[in-house]
């Protein structure tokens, strides 16, 4: 459930869904799609969504891959911890599970929700990612020895899974002593922690509680606090003096935990500016998406670098030095390659057509090609335009790719180069279907393809994503119904060309190729044996190209947009218009204007015209100044 589903398609469609029954399929899907072989592959593939390695931090020797984490009420048994592990959280909070006389009584707000199976807590906790930190968050009505017991026997149950527990404020029971008891109470729910193997454990404080009520707790020897203000959206609390009054309520060093009030990127990243230590979301993801952590790891990573950049010291070493040791100048290379080869078989396609190996090859000039059908060489015109235009636009997105993402250390660009780069070269080997090989296409490959292996074998300098994506806004909204489209337009792209390819090494014509030319397969293969190995080859090269191209603008739109990304944009809109374009020009110069062949070019030219005008907003608009 990226956001770019979650939004635009899911939430719309299951709206009419009672809220538990939706929680109910979407953390089952979620589980179900970790528990097959390699799924949990499909959940980082989607949303690439493991934070950058300067974000690490570590608790008490426990490292934490994030300072972000999942609050207990989202997934409260851990139903599907295995797939929101990858979200982007260095932990995950399960519960609250309320332990003592009364276990009824509300502890949170709708939609979040307590946890009703602590007995299968410990199966669950098996398949958690083993970067995720597991916090247990507890809620006591008193603090008796039935209370302590519970809390020793379910810690007990999950065998040494738990990180961290945070436990709600004991209030003291009707004729006590009061502190006194609450101390007491305290130090043994320490003890029984400790020899549990725990040694952090906090005490929640609600925003709207007096520090004095968490007071024993501190006392007690408790590790710090969770600032609760999950009921109350995190601009309408004053985080600023909330932390600094917890700071001034603890021995230092304590842990300050913000959690609950997060909507948004900009919430997570004032919590961190206001001194928190960690911060959790939990109604905040289920309100923002799942793409919440992600982009709020970015944010932060801006953050850091902002701070980092105003302290260092210049001396950054010469572009030219750095470059000479980065794959990402033989990637733009290749990309200039694949668009001046594409504007070469552009020309012959508008002038000649064949080549004169093609005329050796047919035994046939080109000139005699009309005695055959009158029609082919045209048919033929059609299929080397398309296929130029194609090549055209893989080179303007590896270009861009490279230029702006690999160049900055970005390792999401340079695998999209490499994903398509695999799928365009093993296209290559189709000649194998068709018995027929280009001379032009082995000079081709065999100049880019080294280009190609440099720009991947050669060290990149990772730099962390970065994202100026604070709100969800009514752009971010949009945005995401654009980027929707685009995946979808990458993947018809992608089965179109699988299609082509399939067709060209097989039946090498359509039903409305034989319609456009007048006649069937075997006139053609009669009239001339070496025809049909020869269009074939086109066939299927286009379609192996048409296939790469898909996979760059799919990894592009699942990876690569961010707020202020502006070269993304540009990079769509002229590598669609130079694809949509040779692919009009192809159909209009032959007169091959079939309703039913046409309307697949129709279709995407709509889906990205729409597309450009959803994400334009949104990728178009200058960063805050700020980040």
């Amino acid at each position: 459930m990226p956001d770019w589903s979650y939004h635009p398609l899911l939430k719309p469609l299951t709206d009419w869904l009672p809220t538990s029954t939706r929680r109910t399929l979407a953390l089952r899907g979620l589980r179900a799609v970790t528990a097959v072989p390699g799924g949990f592959l499909l959940v980082d593939f989607l949303g690439r969504m493991r934070p950058d390695r300067s974000l690490e931090t570590r608790l008490n020797g426990m490292p934490l891959i994030s300072p972000i984490g999942l609050g207990g009420g989202v997934d409260p048994d851990a139903l599907a911890i295995g797939a929101l592990g990858r979200f982007g959280f260095g932990f995950i909070e399960v519960g609250p599970y309320a332990l003592g006389s009364d276990n009824h009584w509300p502890i949170l707000r709708a939609p979040l929700i307590a946890g009703m199976e602590p007995h299968r807590l410990g199966a669950r906790l098996r398949s958690r990612p083993p970067h995720t930190s597991v916090w247990l968050r507890l809620a006591l009505g008193e603090g008796g020895p039935g209370s302590i017991l519970n809390i020793e026997r379910l810690l007990e149950s999950v065998d040494g899974a738990i990180d961290v527990v945070c436990i709600s404020i004991l209030q003291p029971e009707a004729g006590t002593s009061g502190d006194s008891d609450v101390r007491g109470t305290w130090r043994r729910l320490l003890g029984v922690c400790r020899e549990q193997g725990i040694s952090t454990v906090l005490v929640d404080y609600p925003r709207s509680g007096l520090l004095s009520a968490i007071q024993p707790a501190l006392d007690a020897g408790a590790g710090g606090l969770v600032i609760r203000t999950s009921a109350e959206p995190m601009d309408a609390v004053d985080v600023w003096a909330t932390v600094r009054q917890a700071r001034a309520a603890m021995a230092s060093p304590g842990l300050v935990v913000v959690a609950g009030g997060a909507r948004s990127p900009r919430d997570v990243v004032e919590a961190f500016e206001a001194g928190a230590d960690l911060v959790v979301v939990d109604q905040g993801l289920i309100e923002a998406g799942p793409g919440l952590a992600k982009r709020s790891n970015e944010a932060l990573v801006a953050m850091r670098m902002r701070t980092a950049s105003n302290d260092a010291a210049p001396g950054t070493p010469p572009p030219l030095q750095a470059a000479s040791r980065s794959g990402w100048p033989w990637l733009v290379l290749l990309g200039l390659g694949m668009l001046i080869a594409g504007a070469v078989i552009f020309w012959v396609g508008i002038t000649r057509v064949l080549l004169p190996y093609d005329e050796v090859f047919l035994g046939v000039a080109r000139d005699n090609l009309t005695s055959i059908n009158p029609r082919l060489l045209g048919f033929m015109r059609h299929d080397r335009i398309t296929l130029a235009g194609t090549m055209m636009s893989i080179g303007i997105l590896y270009a861009s790719l490279a230029w702006n993402g690999v160049r900055n250390g970005q390792r999401w660009a340079r695998d999209a180069v490499m994903a398509s780069g695999v799928v365009g070269f093993a296209s290559l080997f189709l000649f194998l279907g068709f018995h027929y090989v280009d001379p032009l296409h082995i000079v081709l490959s065999a100049s880019l393809f080294p280009l190609f292996l440099l720009g991947i074998v050669l060290p990149l300098r990772a730099r962390g994503s970065v994202s100026s994506d604070l709100d969800n806004d009514s752009r971010w909204q949009l945005g995401l119904a654009g980027q929707l489209l685009f995946i979808g337009l990458a993947v018809g792209l992608i089965g179109a060309g699988l299609t082509i390819t399939t067709v060209g090494v097989t039946r090498v014509f359509v039903f409305s190729d034989l319609q456009f030319l007048h006649t069937a397969a075997g006139t053609i293969s009669g009239a001339n044996a070496h025809l049909l190995p020869l269009i074939a080859h086109d066939r299927a090269g286009f379609g192996g190209a048409l296939a790469s191209d898909g996979v760059a603008l799919l990894l592009l739109s699942l990876w690569g947009l961010r707020r202020g990304e502006r070269w993304v944009w540009w990079t769509f809109l002229c590598a669609g218009l130079t694809g949509l374009a040779a692919g009009v020009y192809a159909h209009l110069a032959v007169g091959y204007l079939e309703f039913g062949h046409l309307l697949p070019l129709a279709a995407s030219a709509v889906t990205f015209i729409v597309a450009l005008s959803l994400t334009g907003p949104f990728l178009l608009t200058r960063r805050p100044s700020g980040l």
